[in-house]
C-alpha cells in the first residue's frame, strides 16, 4: 500500500473510487456465484429445522352428503390463478351447458400470496371404495376430491381468520356476479349414502312470462321482495328466516314455471326434494341439512310423493296403523320445515305443490305452516294475453278475435298450458288464435274438464271402495250388508232385527253363507298370486 503514499493528494481520491467499483464487480461476477450454491444448501438445512410446514385439506364433502363450502369457495378462487404457464387443464362441457367448465386436473399445484405470506396449494382426485356390499349399476361410483393447502406453520392464525375468510368472500363476490342459479338433486351412492349433485338451472321462466293474474302475481313479487329485505325482523321477533308457500291447483297452470321465476327472480338456487329417494327422518334430515342459505326447497305433488306425507289418519279419526313401521314421516318433514331444525340456515323458501289440496293431511294446512297459499287457477283472459305476446308477439296491439277468446274464456276451464300448446301450433297469429278458438268451443261442449272429472272419477271410486252397502233376505229375514274398508283392515257389518237373533247366527244363516264360499270358491277356481312387500330398516 506504499504506492498509495506516492500518490499526488489531488488523485487519491480518484484511485480509492476505481478500487471500490472493481472490488464490486468482482462480487458480482465471482465471489457471489461461487457463494451462492453453498448459501442455498444452508438455507435449506436450517429451513428445515427452523420452519414447520402446515397443511391445511379441504374436503369436497363434510360427512357423507353436505357439500363443503370452503371446497368449493377454493374451487373458483383458483379458477382465478390459473397462469399462462399451467400446461394441464380437465376442461368438460355437457349437452345442456352453453360454455366450457374449467376443472383442475390431478397433482395440480397453484402459488398464491397473501400479505406477504406464500401459500401454495394442490388440487387431489382419487377414487374411494364404498362401505356398501351393493354392486349395484345403479349406484355411482364414489369420487373422493380435496385440497391441500400448505404454509409457514408461524403463519396458521393469519390464514385461518383472514386468508380464508377472504377466499369465502371472494368466491361470494364472484358467484354474485356470474349469478348462475344452480338446480340441485338427490343421487344415491350406495344403500346408505345419498347427496346433492347439481347442473345449472336454465329454466327461462320470468314474471313476466308466467301466465297469472296481475294481481296475484303483483302480490308474489311484493312478498318476496318484503321476504328478503326482513333479515332484523325475523331475528327481532325470534322467528327463522324463513317463507313457505303452497302452490295448487290443476295440472298445466304454471306451478313448476312459476317456481323456476322465483329462483330467477331472487337468484336463489333450487333443492328438489324427491321424498321416495329418502329411507328415514334420519336421511331426510342430512339432506335438509346440507342445503345452502338463500336457496329453494321444493317438494312437488306433495300428496302422492311418499305414504308417509299422507293423511295421518282415517275418516273415523284413527291413525292409520301403516305408518307405524314408516321410517320416513310427515313429523319428520314438518320439524324441519317449522320445527327446532328450521333454524338451522337463513334465507330459505319452501315450496310445496299439488293437484289436490284437499288430499293434504291437515297438518300441512295448519295456520302459519305454510305462509302463503297460491291458487294457481285456469287460464284468464289476462294470463291469455301474456302468453299471446310471449308466443305471437301480439303485445302492442289487440288482435280482432281476442273479444271472442275473452267472451269463451269465461265460460271455459282451460289451462295456460293448453294455451300455450295451440298457440305454439303456427307462428301466424290469425292461424293459432283460430286453432285456440276450435279448442275453446270443443271443451266449452264438454261441458267438464279432465280436473273436475278426476276428482269425480276418484270420489265415486272411493264411495264405492269403502261404502258398499248390499241387501239379503234369508228365509224370510231382511239382513243388511256394510263393507268398512277406510283403513286397511276391512270388515264387514251383518245388521239385521234382534228378534232373528238365534236364527241369524246360529240356525241357518251363517252356515248357509259359509256352504255357498265353499261351492263358489271351487267353482271359480281362481289362482292367486302372493308376494312379499319389503320395507326398509
Amino acid at each position: 500500500m506504499d504506492f498509495l503514499k506516492k500518490i499526488p493528494p489531488v488523485y487519491a481520491s480518484n484511485v480509492v473510487v476505481y478500487l471500490m467499483l472493481v472490488w464490486s464487480k468482482a462480487m458480482d461476477c465471482y465471489l457471489l456465484p461461487m457463494l451462492r450454491f453453498p448459501l442455498l444448501i444452508l438455507h435449506g438445512f436450517f429451513k428445515r429445522w427452523l420452519i414447520k410446514p402446515m397443511t391445511l385439506q379441504i374436503e369436497e364433502y363434510h360427512g357423507t352428503s353436505s357439500r363443503n363450502k370452503v371446497y368449493d369457495a377454493s374451487a373458483l378462487y383458483l379458477q382465478s390463478k390459473i397462469s399462462p404457464s399451467t400446461q394441464i387443464l380437465k376442461i368438460s362441457q355437457t349437452w345442456r351447458e352453453t360454455s366450457l367448465t374449467v376443472n383442475f386436473a390431478n397433482n395440480q399445484e397453484f402459488d398464491d400470496m397473501y400479505e406477504g405470506v406464500p401459500l401454495k396449494w394442490k388440487f387431489n382426485s382419487m377414487s374411494k371404495r364404498s362401505s356398501s356390499s351393493s354392486t349395484s349399476s345403479a349406484f355411482k361410483p364414489e369420487q373422493k376430491q380435496y385440497f391441500e393447502l400448505v404454509f409457514d406453520l408461524q403463519h396458521k392464525e393469519k390464514v385461518i381468520n383472514l386468508y380464508l375468510p377472504y377466499v369465502l368472500e371472494t368466491f361470494e363476490a364472484m358467484k354474485n356476479e356470474r349469478k348462475i342459479v344452480k338446480l340441485h338433486t338427490l343421487v344415491r351412492i350406495d344403500a346408505f349414502k345419498i347427496r346433492w349433485e347439481a347442473i345449472n338451472l336454465e329454466h327461462p321462466a320470468t314474471f313476466q312470462t308466467v301466465a297469472m293474474e296481475p294481481e296475484l302475481k303483483k302480490t308474489v313479487l311484493e312478498d318476496l321482495d318484503r321476504f328478503v329485505k326482513r333479515k332484523e325482523f325475523y331475528q327481532s321477533v325470534g322467528r327463522a328466516w324463513k317463507r313457505g308457500y303452497l302452490l295448487y291447483g290443476p295440472p298445466g297452470t304454471g306451478k313448476s314455471s312459476l317456481i323456476a321465476a322465483m329462483a330467477n327472480y331472487l337468484k336463489f338456487d333450487v333443492y328438489d326434494l324427491q321424498l321416495t329417494h329418502l329411507k328415514t327422518d334420519m336421511e331426510l334430515r342430512k339432506v335438509l341439512l346440507s342445503t345452502s342459505n338463500k336457496s329453494i326447497l321444493v317438494i312437488e305433488d306433495i300428496d302422492c310423493s311418499q305414504p308417509g306425507v299422507q293423511d295421518r289418519k282415517n275418516a273415523n279419526g284413527i291413525r292409520k296403523p301403516e305408518l307405524e313401521g314408516n321410517q320416513l314421516t310427515l313429523s319428520g318433514l314438518l320439524n324441519f320445515i317449522d320445527g327446532l331444525w328450521s333454524s338451522c340456515g337463513e334465507e330459505r323458501i319452501v315450496v310445496f305443490t299439488t293437484n289436490h289440496k284437499s288430499k293434504l293431511d291437515p297438518a300441512l294446512l295448519r295456520s302459519g305452516r305454510m305462509d302463503m297459499h297460491i291458487h294457481m287457477s285456469y287460464c284468464t283472459y289476462e294470463g291469455f294475453k301474456i302468453l299471446a305476446c310471449n308466443y305471437l308477439r301480439t303485445c302492442e296491439q289487440k288482435h280482432p278475435l281476442f273479444e271472442e277468446i275473452e267472451s269463451l274464456l269465461k265460460k271455459t276451464k282451460v289451462t295456460p298450458a293448453q294455451v300455450a300448446e295451440q298457440l305454439m301450433k303456427s307462428e301466424e297469429a290469425e292461424v293459432a288464435l283460430q286453432g285456440l278458438i276450435t279448442l275453446l268451443k270443443q271443451k266449452k261442449n264438454q261441458g267438464k274438464d279432465e280436473y273436475q272429472e278426476e276428482d269425480e272419477y276418484e270420489a265415486q271410486q272411493i264411495k264405492r271402495q269403502f261404502i258398499q252397502q248390499f241387501e239379503d233376505t234369508h228365509e224370510g229375514i231382511e239382513l243388511k250388508w256394510k263393507l268398512n274398508a277406510l283403513s286397511k283392515r276391512k270388515e264387514f257389518e251383518f245388521s239385521f232385527d234382534v228378534g232373528h237373533k238365534d236364527k241369524g247366527e246360529q240356525s241357518a244363516c251363517l252356515p248357509y253363507l259359509m256352504e255357498r264360499f265353499k261351492v263358489m270358491n271351487e267353482e271359480a277356481k281362481i289362482v292367486k298370486l302372493h308376494t312379499c312387500k319389503l320395507r326398509w330398516f
